[in-house]
């Protein structure tokens, strides 16, 4: 590989030298990421798993998985305390203070339901 003078093309030559340059990365690019796969897919199937197998395997190294964020905002109220209608719990977790109390005295936890 020869070192190449850019400082004697013009700007269109440099932009069009960009392009193609750009041009060979993306293809560069693509092969090697083939051959990564292909290397990837014969390793899983040479170990015994499915390649759905691998990729279920990789998800927690994706950022996708390390930046999940709650999409629908806190859950739903399902039950309510009636003495104080600020309690509430969504049903999910362990239960609430107040309706663990009212179960501990005998209360159905249906009672607390919201509609």
């Amino acid at each position: 590989m020869t070192a190449t003078d850019f400082s004697k093309l013009s700007y269109p030559e440099l932009l069009k030298l960009s392009d193609e340059l750009n041009k060979q990365i993306e293809a560069q690019r693509a092969e090697e990421l083939k051959v990564l796969a292909d290397g990837y897919v014969k390793k899983a199937q040479a170990a015994g798993f499915t390649l759905q197998e691998a990729i279920e395997a990789l998800r927690p190294y994706t950022s996708d998985a390390r930046s999940r964020k709650r999409v629908n905002g806190p859950a739903k109220a399902l039950y309510q305390d009636p003495a104080n209608p600020a309690n509430t719990w969504s049903g999910r977790g362990m239960p609430a203070k107040w309706l663990a109390a009212y179960e501990s005295q005998g209360r159905s936890r249906d009672e607390f339901r919201v509609n």
